[in-house]
């Protein structure tokens, strides 16, 4: 694929998106009353709708990774740390003054089963926490479309979401490292991370984990949507009460 179709595939549903954000917004400042338009209405189920497709496709997903995972006698490795000498066919390239090897992919055969369960976590997490915010938008579009989006279960389902995009993005990374280290160990440490013979480092690396801790800044701002929503949530009831 080219870069302009790459780019094609982002913008274009990003300017959906902002059209339909936009659309919403000058919907609702058009009306002062609390009911939802029918344009809104359509809006917010269209955004239900969406979120449930994704979480069924992220089920999906779920499902198959773990059977393949699990199943598979021959597993592909990908994301291998390895560091390597600079690539001879790039040695005459003008303007360029190094080159090298940061990851490699293996395929590995008899995998130990701890070494699966931590591969199939890396990659079964991050659907895990898809399906949570898909479960939390949908449910929200539901109150939403109900015109009552601060009930008890929406806060709830909010901090679960957080907790599960904290737990699968550290989660993942984690068990991703480890279950590499416990590939190296399976082929074997001295093999595959030695020096090579004729001088030059060159060869896989036993543990290598860039941590990134996006996912808990994310979790924290959920979590203080989910604060907002249990505030709506005990306003609500008062007036409920008060009525």
């Amino acid at each position: 694929m080219s870069t302009w179709a790459s780019v094609t595939w982002i913008v274009i549903p990003l300017t959906i998106a902002t059209t339909i954000i936009v659309m919403f917004v000058i919907a609702r400042s058009a009306k002062a009353s609390g009911k939802l338009t029918r344009l809104e209405s359509y809006m917010v189920s269209f955004v239900g709708a969406a979120a449930m497709l994704v979480g069924l496709l992220a089920v999906i997903g779920l499902v198959v990774v773990s059977v393949q995972g699990l199943t598979l006698d021959s597993i592909r490795v990908g994301d291998m740390p390895y560091f390597g000498s600079p690539i001879e066919r790039l040695a005459h390239v003008e303007n360029l003054a190094d080159s090298g090897y940061q990851s490699a992919w293996l395929e590995v055969t008899t995998l130990p089963a701890g070494a699966r369960w931590l591969l199939l976590l890396e990659q079964a997490l991050p659907p895990v926490a898809t399906i949570a915010i898909s479960v939390a938008v949908a449910w929200l579009a539901i109150t939403v479309i109900r015109e009552r989006p601060f009930t008890r279960a929406i806060p709830q389902a909010v901090g679960v979401a957080a907790i599960a995009i904290m737990v699968a993005g550290i989660g993942s990374q984690a068990a991703g490292a480890f279950g590499r280290a416990a590939v190296i160990d399976h082929i074997g440490v001295r093999e595959v991370t030695s020096v090579s013979g004729d001088g030059t480092s060159e060869g896989l690396a036993y543990f290598a984990l860039g941590l990134d801790l996006s996912p808990i800044g994310w979790a924290f701002g959920l979590l203080l949507v989910a604060t907002a929503f249990q505030i709506g949530s005990r306003l609500q009831r008062d007036t409920d009460f008060l009525v």
